[in-house]
């Protein structure tokens, strides 16, 4: 699925294109709970929902348009690992904090934690890209 042919600016612009896919799908599952949300007038999975539309949709969609718009990135591992990290994070942070907060137990603890870590991580490696790679805002 994510096999990619091609070097350079090919490889961001095809994360970006699946950033974008991913993100969609979110959106859809994200608005699906809001909307049992609403039907059932029951609130208490709200945290959840957010996360799911404000991580699983916006984040991946914004990361997803970065790539695609900034095709010459010169810190390719840093983008490879980000991108990969915003897939796992950003995809399954959301989820299992639902999970969390349906079973609060010693293993969805740990699993809000990781995933929520490699969110972070995502984060902080697109601080990285932005601020540190010369080439993303050079001018040709």
């Amino acid at each position: 699925m994510f096999r990619i042919a091609g070097k350079g600016s090919e490889k961001m612009q095809h994360y970006g294109k699946w950033l974008i896919r991913i993100a969609a799908v979110y959106a859809l599952i994200g608005a699906m709970i809001g909307s049992d949300l609403a039907g059932r007038k029951d609130y208490t999975m709200v945290p959840g929902h957010a996360h799911i539309l404000v991580v699983g949709w916006l984040s991946l969609f914004v990361y997803g348009i970065f790539y695609h718009i900034f095709k010459e990135i010169g810190m390719k591992r840093t983008a490879k690992l980000q991108a990969w990290s915003s897939l796992i994070g950003g995809g399954l942070m959301p989820l299992s904090m639902l999970i969390y907060y349906k079973i609060e137990n010693t293993f969805t603890t740990l699993l809000f934690i990781v995933t929520a870590s490699v969110l972070l991580l995502a984060i902080i490696l697109f601080a990285v890209l932005v601020f540190f790679d010369k080439k993303i805002f050079a001018r040709s």
